[in-house]
């Protein structure tokens, strides 16, 4: 059976969840010694981000800094290291040099060699979802944690720097021509700015813990907490400790905003 094409990918005929979130990454696997490019495409539903490392500070006690003004690691007066969204995706989208342990084949030197490896988004969905990896497991050291470091995210964000495209014309210029499997830019790829609309905060250990969802609606925001929903201040849940956030595209947030108030 021949692969379906790429404009087809993500574009979740299956279902209703499918077809708001899914998405498409694009990872480009390019030899040291030749150039030759590897590209594959992947449908997504969500992207799973490393928090920036090397970037923690000690946090006092009476300090108003943003790493959580309000939330556990200043009360507690713990070390609580600080990143934020927009580093996260530089991380994400960034060439990374493989390992000598991770050489792959290229089919125009026809040995294995070693390579770049960067990903970038062939097609947003029309909601965002990041999941932030706040859960390590480290099989040399024997050991599991929970990452604590404050994760600082807009409540506006602009996609187009993570965008195939914008990698591309990056790292080419006006030189780029469409590569095997790959199309001219499809039309959502001009939606890229995207409003924050829910975040979704753990309290607690590895073991243990407790899940709680900040909701807008209206450009009000609530705190859902079990069978408990109130209404919070936007500053409480800019000082949340971010475990996944939903970032839905601009046009469509102003639009469901301008129904809510005509309702």
């Amino acid at each position: 059976m021949s692969p379906a094409p790429v404009g087809s990918w993500g574009t979740g005929d299956c279902c209703v969840a499918h077809r708001v979130f899914s998405g498409i990454l694009r990872s480009d696997v390019m030899c040291m010694a030749c150039g030759f490019t590897s590209t594959t495409f992947d449908p997504c539903v969500d992207i799973s981000l490393d928090l920036e490392p090397g970037s923690a500070k000690k946090v006092s006690t009476k300090s108003n800094h943003s790493c959580n003004g309000i939330a556990d690691c200043v009360n507690s007066g713990q070390n609580c290291g600080m990143s934020t969204l927009v580093g996260c995706l530089d991380r994400f989208t960034r060439p990374e040099r493989l390992g000598t342990d991770q050489k792959f084949f290229c089919k125009q030197c026809q040995v294995r060699q070693e390579s770049l490896k960067q990903m970038s988004i062939r097609k947003l969905p029309l909601v965002s979802c990041f999941h932030i990896k706040r859960f390590e497991h480290s099989s040399t050291r024997k050991m599991s944690r929970k990452v604590d470091r404050y994760l600082q995210f807009p409540f506006s964000l602009d996609m187009a720097p993570y965008l195939s495209s914008s990698i591309l014309r990056n790292r080419f210029g006006n030189r780029i021509l469409p590569l095997d499997g790959d199309e001219p830019e499809a039309p959502n790829e001009l939606c890229s700015e995207f409003e924050l609309f829910a975040v979704v905060t753990h309290r607690g250990k590895l073991d243990a813990g407790h899940y709680v969802t900040y909701l807008r609606l209206s450009n009000n925001w609530y705190k859902c907490d079990d069978a408990w929903i109130t209404q919070v201040n936007e500053d409480i849940v800019r000082a949340a400790q971010g475990y996944m956030m939903f970032y839905v595209q601009k046009m469509l947030f102003y639009k469901a905003s301008e129904k809510q108030g005509s309702a």
